[in-house]
């Protein structure tokens, strides 16, 4: 990720309870407070309770966003294996446009070009980028979104639907014509696997 931050939105104000259990033991549970920080001026625990559905919100889509490209690449893992098992040729064309619709869905939603951590001065960043940035901004500040953050996470949130919608057509179409032709050659089909319950 670039100018992003990979960590979890940060806990509003309240009374928690951690529960630990060590070697077996019998669980330790204590409640503990999350005081609002002294020096903030005009803050309340609804503007960080705010904040903290907001960042919830772009945290889930990232998520949503790297799971998408989990699924192609699982799809594209099973395509090769399947294409070590025959050499029909109507399979192998109908694989590569699997392969390549759904490689132009990847390319949308992650940068497959970067390599290192300066590639992306070279290749710009994509929606899971974009969207793990936008995240690191509105915690960034321990006050209430910006207007514009909401604008920003609507944008790239209905950019993402468009994305997933696509890669769900091809999957649809382009999958299913793939999985017919390989249950014709006796050969088992690609399961479009749900990653995550």
């Amino acid at each position: 990720m670039w100018a992003a931050r990979p960590m979890g939105p940060t806990a509003v104000p309240g009374t928690y309870t951690v529960r630990m259990t060590v070697d077996g033991g019998a669980p330790l549970t204590r409640d503990f407070d999350i005081g609002i920080n002294p020096n903030l001026e005009g803050v309340t625990v609804a503007d960080l309770r705010e904040r903290f559905d907001l960042a919830i919100e772009i945290r889930d889509r990232v998520s949503e966003a790297n799971e998408a490209v989990i699924k192609v690449r699982d799809i594209a893992g099973q395509i090769d294996e399947r294409l070590e098992e025959t050499d029909d040729e109507e399979i192998g064309t109908q694989a590569a446009v699997v392969d390549e619709n759904l490689g132009v869905v990847e390319a949308e939603i992650y940068q497959v070009k970067n390599q290192s951590n300066q590639d992306p001065l070279n290749y710009p960043i994509k929606l899971n980028n974009k969207l793990a940035a936008l995240l690191g901004i509105v915690e960034g500040s321990e006050n209430r979104p910006t207007d514009q953050s909401y604008d920003v996470f609507e944008r790239l949130s209905a950019l993402l639907d468009e994305q997933i919608s696509q890669m769900d057509i091809v999957i649809r179409r382009d999958l299913g014509r793939l999985n017919e032709l390989l249950i014709r050659e006796g050969l088992e089909p690609i399961e479009d696997r749900r990653l995550v319950s």
